[in-house]
C-alpha cells in the first residue's frame, strides 16, 4: 500500500515556517481519542507525544522510564502504548 500526504507549512519555535511531512492521525485509548496532525519521521523507532496530550488519553505515566534520543538533543520520557489510526 502507498500513502502520498502533501507537505504542509508550520512554523517552528524560532517563529521562521518550514514545509514539514505532516500527517492526519488519531490517537486512542479506551473511550478518549483526539484528532492531531503528527510529523511523519521516517527514522524514528517510537512515536513521542506531549504529556499533556498522554493526560487526556489516561495513558499511564507510571511506567517504565527511558530516554529518548534526536537531532534535537534529548528528553526523558515514560513509555506506554497508545492505537494510533492514519
Amino acid at each position: 500500500m502507498v500513502l502520498n500526504f502533501k507537505y504542509k507549512e508550520v512554523l517552528n519555535p524560532d517563529k521562521n515556517k518550514k514545509k514539514r511531512p505532516m500527517v492526519p492521525i488519531t490517537f486512542s485509548n479506551g473511550d478518549e481519542s483526539f484528532e492531531a496532525l503528527a510529523l511523519l519521521d521516517s527514522g524514528a523507532d517510537q512515536t513521542a507525544m506531549s504529556q499533556e496530550m498522554a493526560e487526556a488519553l489516561g495513558l499511564d505515566l507510571n511506567g517504565s522510564k527511558s530516554t529518548a534520543f534526536g537531532i534535537g538533543g534529548k528528553v526523558d520520557c515514560v513509555n506506554s502504548k497508545v492505537n494510533i489510526s492514519i
